[in-house]
């Protein structure tokens, strides 16, 4: 995607977002509805298109507003606050294009790998890469995500919805030296503090080693997709 794209892209999703507020708050008029509905196709086709994966659920406001009432937002803050981090991943990483900044080199291998039912690991994905880049980087929960994005693959490709990286990755046959180079990856993040699970010692990455899993796990994930669809096909 060119500059261009991602600023009318970007735009098109400020203004979902604006209907959005708008609708549970205090400025709700009657036209919204149809004119969301018509936004939401539109930006839903061109988030698809760019290979983002639309992280915004409500189809109508109406459907939105009947969740804001059942989540017991009762402020218009909590609801604005809301809508603002819906889609804050995605304005992020458009931005970062509007700007040329260089992205992962195998990121948008990876992005391309995560297609039809693995669409939705898209959203965790692109966290794993904006925890880096993004003004204040967490580079704890960038190693988390990129993990995560593995270990998300195997559970759908696997048909394994409760499963763990290390309980099932034996089912998915790769090879065994790639294997165990993921397992022990998958090892080594569960190892360090605050980023699978809690810890009283600061863990000690930066960014070389937030970029590092960044990359191993799209290596990871273009691997497996490969080795497991292609398998699907097979049989």
């Amino acid at each position: 995607m060119d500059s261009k794209k991602a600023i009318k892209l970007g735009a098109k999703v400020m203004q979902l977002q604006s209907l959005m507020v708008a609708y549970v708050t205090d400025g709700r008029t009657s036209d919204q509805p149809h004119a969301y509905r018509e936004l939401y196709g539109e930006a839903t086709l061109e988030l698809e298109d760019a290979k983002y994966a639309n992280p915004n659920p409500h189809k109508s406001l109406e459907v939105f507003y009947a969740f804001c009432k059942l989540q017991e937002m009762k402020t218009y803050a909590s609801r604005r606050v809301y809508v603002e981090e819906l889609y804050a991943d995605v304005l992020l990483d458009l931005k970062r294009i509007q700007r040329h900044a260089p992205s992962s080199k195998n990121w948008g291998k990876a992005n391309e790998a995560l297609s039809d039912e693995l669409t939705p690991i898209r959203a965790q994905w692109l966290k794993a890469k904006n925890f880096i880049y993004s003004a204040t980087p967490d580079f704890e929960n960038s190693v988390k995500e990129s993990i995560s994005a593995v270990e998300s693959s195997l559970m759908v490709l696997l048909n394994e919805p409760n499963g763990t990286l290390g309980k099932i990755i034996k089912q998915a046959n790769l090879d065994p030296d790639i294997e165990r180079l993921i397992s022990q990856a998958y090892g080594a993040v569960s190892n360090k503090a605050f980023v699978r699970h809690g810890g009283t010692v600061a863990s000690g990455l930066t960014k070389a080693e937030a970029e590092f899993f960044l990359e191993f796990a799209a290596t990871s994930i273009v691997y497996i997709t490969q080795k497991l669809k292609h398998e699907k096909r097979d049989l």
